[in-house]
């Protein structure tokens, strides 16, 4: 069924705050930034961007920038759960984790098959994304996949659900 296939592997640190329709991720002292922005026939579209510096990122995800100090460069030492360990708690949950990400193009669409794993939990999710422009040709792959009655589930809602 796929054309093409690529295996990734990250380390998140998840920063998770009551509005679901919001989250954000820091991975190499990059800060991604998702909001969502629309719901049809049970697919999500978000938007989605990632900074380097302080500059423009959206709030409440602005100061928790500047309190992990994720422009100050590249500094030697930086441990980002020793950083994120000083945050106060009101303002987001810290939830670490590892992902082994499969990719697969099918067709004018991308697949993705996560392995999540939660820091200091025995828990683990897998999860599985389908994503591109055709909102038709998304509809029939679900179908084909057998996922036509399975809930949508953003990434961040199921680690939080975990956490």
């Amino acid at each position: 069924m796929a054309s093409e296939e690529s295996r990734e592997q990250y380390d998140d640190c998840y920063l998770l705050v009551d509005d679901m329709a919001f989250n954000a991720k820091v991975r190499d002292r990059s800060m991604k930034v998702k909001q969502l922005v629309a719901e049809k026939r049970g697919f999500e579209s978000w938007t989605s961007d990632w900074y380097k510096k302080a500059d423009g990122v959206p709030a409440p995800f602005d100061e928790l920038f500047a309190e992990l100090r994720l422009d100050r460069g590249k500094r030697k030492g930086f441990n980002i759960e020793k950083a994120a360990a000083k945050l106060e708690d009101d303002v987001a949950r810290v939830v670490f984790v590892s992902k082994d990400r499969r990719r697969y193009r099918i067709g004018e669409l991308r697949a993705e098959v996560t392995d999540v794993e939660i820091e200091g939990s025995d828990d683990a999710l897998r999860t599985l994304a389908i994503e591109g422009s055709d909102l038709d040709a998304l509809v029939a792959l679900r179908k084909e996949l057998g996922l036509k009655n399975v809930p949508n589930m953003a990434m961040h809602v199921a680690i939080s659900e975990q956490d």
